[in-house]
């Protein structure tokens, strides 16, 4: 019988683990929609729904930076431009 110091942790297939030191842009974006999204439901069922809401604005944010190929003229929404 295995103990419990034996026994590797299972990750979610649906939250990948992500190495904040090596991560892109697109991909902490992508991450930080999904977060987003589940925090947002987490909000809204327990009665929550102004910060429901305010994730729901964080995420929509999250899309915009989720695509790379996405390399248009660069759209600012109220954050600092880049130095």
């Amino acid at each position: 019988m295995m103990s419990t110091q034996d026994q590797k942790p299972v990750a979610s297939s649906e939250t990948p683990r992500i190495d904040p030191l090596v991560v892109t842009a697109p991909e902490a974006a992508h991450y930080i929609e999904r977060m987003c999204a589940e925090l947002a439901g987490l909000a809204d069922r327990g009665g929550l729904g102004f910060l429901g809401y305010l994730l729901e604005v964080a995420r929509e944010e999250a899309v915009l930076h989720c695509d790379s190929s996405n390399q248009s003229p660069l759209v600012m929404h109220g954050e600092l431009p880049p130095s």
